[in-house]
């Protein structure tokens, strides 16, 4: 029998005194949500404001309607000798971790399973364009109104429609001035704290991410790195005050062997070779330690 057989308070984003005492068997899933899938910060005062996640309310969804069908069942996880020692040793609670391990187990399939590849915001894109023409300037502070522009290599910019050029601009001062435009205006779309969200809202389409009608499935080594890369990232941030591991410091058990066999327990992988030793998913890891997956999760 799992621990909450059902969560009654599914509608909430940010923290709340309604339903402490099943949000608390969350504590694990809500700090690393709020870390990896973050809702827009609710302000409560000036000094002061609130942070929450989306991704809360749609695994209790899950949960609830039993979505979430990890082959690692919550017995076996109670009764599994090494994760107990593991557990043991790390100081974790045994159903907060078991929670965090269903989120994370459905978070990574979201980002795995016909998952929508995901554009860059069009500040980001603009930024880039900022910094590549910015490496051939031989004058940066020159103002293309008043002074002949001039460029390392020859430079030009090209407008396409539908993959076809119908117009580039190959003069100097004309692309000067384009730089210079961008420059001016881009600097207004960086908020001036963390608490800005008025500013972030007159500039929402300007800094937001979408997901492009392209859908794309992660290889099966895709899929490992992903969730190991996401374990490692839950016990690298989580709270001192739920375990005793530190990053960096030797530590009372190894959390690659934790997550290896993790990996193999949850499905991630049939190779049995994750359960005896971490050596195969540090491979995996070494490996693909450069792997670029940007993707909008399907479920989340």
């Amino acid at each position: 029998m799992n621990p909450i057989d059902k969560f009654t308070n599914i509608d909430a984003v940010y923290p709340t005194t309604d339903a402490r005492e099943e949000d608390t068997i969350l504590d694990y899933v809500w700090d690393f949500a709020v870390l990896i899938h973050p809702a827009m910060p609710k302000i409560i005062d000036e000094r002061f404001a609130l942070e929450g996640s989306h991704a809360i309310s749609t695994f209790k969804r899950r949960y609830n309607e039993r979505l979430i069908k990890t082959p690692l069942t919550y017995e076996d996880y109670k009764n599994n000798i090494e994760i107990k020692t593991a557990i043991s040793a790390l100081q974790l609670d045994v159903d907060k971790f078991w929670f965090a391990i269903l989120f994370i187990w459905d978070y990574v399939n979201g980002e795995c399973w016909q998952a929508f590849e995901r554009v860059d915001s069009p500040a980001n894109e603009i930024n880039r364009l900022l910094q590549t023409i910015a490496q051939y300037e031989v004058s940066p502070n020159a103002n293309p109104l008043t002074d002949h522009i001039a460029f390392k290599e020859e430079l030009s910019l090209s407008l396409q429609v539908n993959g076809k050029s119908i117009h580039t601009i190959e003069t100097a001062n004309a692309i000067k001035f384009i730089l210079s435009c961008c420059q001016e205006h881009l600097d207004d779309l960086r908020p001036k704290n963390e608490f800005d969200t008025e500013h972030l809202n007159d500039n929402i389409e300007m800094v937001s991410y979408y997901p492009t009608k392209k859908q794309t499935t992660a290889s099966a080594t895709k899929r490992i790195c992903l969730f190991a890369q996401k374990f490692q990232l839950f016990f690298n941030t989580l709270s001192p005050s739920f375990s005793n591991y530190r990053k960096g410091e030797r530590n009372a058990y190894n959390v690659t062997f934790l997550i290896s066999q993790l990996v193999y327990l949850t499905g991630i992988s049939d190779n049995e070779d994750f359960l005896v030793s971490k050596t195969t998913l540090k491979g995996y890891l070494s490996k693909n330690k450069n792997m670029n997956w940007d993707v909008h999760n399907n479920i989340y």
